[in-house]
């Protein structure tokens, strides 16, 4: 609830209790003397009628011989009180004066009514009603209990006796009704109940006028701190010269103040930019939670890990990214709990029909500096796999480097031996020509050998040879397209269907036509050669972020184990008659094109080849 509201309501609650409390003052004062008047006039009543009572008996008497006894007097004087019209017209009259007086009776000793306002109550036995008086003594609030809740008659009564005897010879009585008297008050309560709600509609508009009288000032620091909040950088209007000196101070003060946050938001902004650009460029996921454990950025490296947008990760707590039950969320949380931070942990995570993958977990604790409080955790993923096979390249390279340097300086120093023992070798046949047949079969076998060996050489100073690339402009697909038409013979005649798969975008790299022909050929002929009893192989070319990749995909037995790490090897092959050279050249090729190379074969169910390629800029468009 705004401070408006609360001070509308304040004001409103405070007249509301002023007008309250002056009217229940004024119902008392009201009833107070409306009951006081009831008492009196009733009072009033009873003694007016004692007295043209008493005049009548008086009157009436001298018309009577004197009686004898009391016995006899009191007979004259009921008979007096029950045939007087004259009486019984008087009571009739002072009944009629009167609003709240139910009915006025003259009680005989015996309880029966000899004279009423009400003919009908003559001979009848009266009815005893409560005392006014004793209803007079009672708190207001109860006297207004019966008035308003119970339909109840009162009485005032004057006894009227004889020196002779206790009990009364005569009973005055003036029955008061309430609902009589209610219908009096009724008008008056509704007069007071109308003032009653003019006050509370008059407080009401005090209070809007009030409060918004008193909270321009703030309505303006108000908007004004709206627009701070906003980072706006427009200036506070100026204050009203009417405003207090408090309300222009504090202006002032969100002046200044605005100009810093809205710096301290810039440098805020900019850093997060310069943050998140940074884990744009990691090639690690890295994902930063806060100090109430959600995620509040995260590198997008973590998409290709996690399998999940970052966006979507983005506000969800370490519990919804890393499972408790699983290897990383376990770890992350011991991390958390005893204070102690990871380093290079193994993890496996399990994706949605995806084989397991292995990852390296660091886990840091971000605190404040000099009270160590926790401002957050620090997660970083990286593939173990991957890191691995980098190292194997690595080893790989330097091996083939070291192979290139050797084999160079060897391959000249065999080539001119070997073409001195070919000279001398023809010289020599030329010599035994038709004296010896076994000889010259020898010399033969001798010769096939030399020109083997030569070819040997040959491969060593072709591969070892800086290759100059003409660059051009290549359409990948279009380039595979052109590898399954060389192969397509071959790949029928051994029984296997060979199904391309280049999706809807045009990929364009920048590379050697021929150099990555070759390449692509090699992998595809591997795969063709590796599937001894047919099948299907699958080439897709897709895009990857701003790559292009190459897919070859074979249904043949798979590469053992043991011999993965030496597939890309020089002269390593398990073929009876390969030479050992295709993979060699074709990660060389890639390589030189500032490429990767990647694989990943099941026994019995096949290898898969990636081929990776950076795309020329602008070189893939929607079709």
């Amino acid at each position: 609830m705004s401070l408006k509201t609360r001070l509308r309501l304040s004001i409103v609650g405070l007249v509301l209790a002023v007008a309250g409390g002056l009217l229940v003052l004024n119902l008392d004062t009201v009833a107070q003397a409306r009951f006081d008047e009831l008492v009196e006039r009733s009072t009033f009543i009873a003694s007016q009628v004692e007295s043209t009572l008493l005049g009548r008996l008086r009157e009436q008497a001298r018309g009577y011989p004197p009686p004898s006894s009391l016995e006899e007097t009191k007979a004259v004087w009921r008979s007096i009180v029950s045939k007087d019209e004259l009486l019984a017209a008087s009571l009739r009259d002072t009944l009629a004066g009167s609003r709240t007086v139910l009915e006025i009776q003259i009680v005989g000793e015996d309880g029966r009514v000899l004279s009423s306002s009400d003919p009908a109550s003559v001979g009848q036995r009266a009815v005893s009603y409560p005392k006014l008086s004793e209803w007079q003594r009672q708190p207001r609030w109860r006297q207004l209990a019966e008035l308003f809740g119970e339909r109840k008659n009162y009485e005032v009564s004057i006894p009227l006796g004889v020196a002779e005897q206790d009990a009364p010879v005569f009973e005055v009585k003036v029955i008061v009704s309430f609902v009589l008297l209610r219908n009096e008050l009724d008008s008056q309560i509704r007069r007071l109940g109308v003032a009653f709600l003019i006050s509370l509609l008059a407080a009401l508009g005090l209070a809007v006028l009030g409060s918004n009288l008193a909270f321009r000032p703030l309505a303006r620091v108000s908007a004004a701190i709206d627009r701070i909040a906003r980072g706006e950088a427009d200036p506070l209007p100026r204050a009203p010269v009417a405003d207090s000196a408090e309300v222009v101070a504090i202006e002032s003060k969100l002046q200044a103040l605005g100009q810093q946050f809205r710096g301290a938001r810039e440098d805020a902004s900019a850093l997060r930019s310069n943050i998140e650009q940074l884990l744009e460029r990691l090639g690690e996921a890295v994902l930063l939670f806060d100090r109430n454990e959600r995620l509040i950025m995260a590198g997008r490296s973590v998409e290709g890990i996690l399998g999940r947008g970052r966006w979507e990760l983005l506000g969800r707590s370490i519990e919804e990214v890393f499972a408790p039950s699983a290897d990383g969320g376990a770890m992350v949380r011991s991390a958390i709990e005893f204070q102690k931070p990871l380093r290079d942990s193994l993890i496996t995570i399990q994706r949605d029909g995806q084989a397991p993958r292995k990852l390296l977990m660091d886990v840091e604790l971000l605190e404040s500096f000099p009270g160590r409080e926790r401002l957050g955790t620090l997660v970083t993923l990286r593939d173990a796999e991957t890191r691995r096979e980098i190292g194997s390249r690595l080893d790989l390279s330097a091996r083939l480097a070291a192979i290139s340097r050797l084999t160079g300086g060897v391959a000249h120093e065999i080539k001119n031996p070997l073409n001195a023992i070919t000279l001398h070798l023809e010289v020599l046949r030329a010599r035994l020509e038709g004296s010896d047949p076994d000889a010259e079969k020898e010399i033969g076998v001798i010769a096939g050998e030399i020109r083997r060996l030569d070819r040997v050489v040959k491969t060593f100073l072709d591969f070892n040879r800086p290759v100059e690339l003409r660059m051009e402009d290549i359409d990948v697909p279009q380039l595979v397209r052109e590898t399954v038409a060389l192969v397509a013979p071959e790949a029928q005649k051994r029984g296997i269907e060979i199904l391309m798969e280049t999706g809807g975008d045009e990929l364009k790299i920048q590379g050697d036509r021929d150099l990555l022909k070759q390449a692509v050929l090699n992998v595809v002929m591997n795969g063709i050669e590796a599937m001894q009893q047919g099948g299907t192989l699958r080439i897709e070319v897709s895009r990857a972020g701003a790559d292009c990749i190459i897919g070859v995909h074979d249904q043949g037995p798979g590469i053992p184990e043991h011999l993965r790490e030496k597939i890309f090897t020089l002269y390593f092959t398990t073929k009876e008659k390969g030479s050992g050279i295709g993979l060699a050249q074709t990660f060389r090729a890639v390589q030189l094109h500032n490429g990767t190379i990647d694989f990943n074969s099941e026994p019995g169910r096949g290898t898969s080849f990636w081929l990776r390629f950076p795309l020329q800029p602008g070189g893939a468009r929607e079709i």
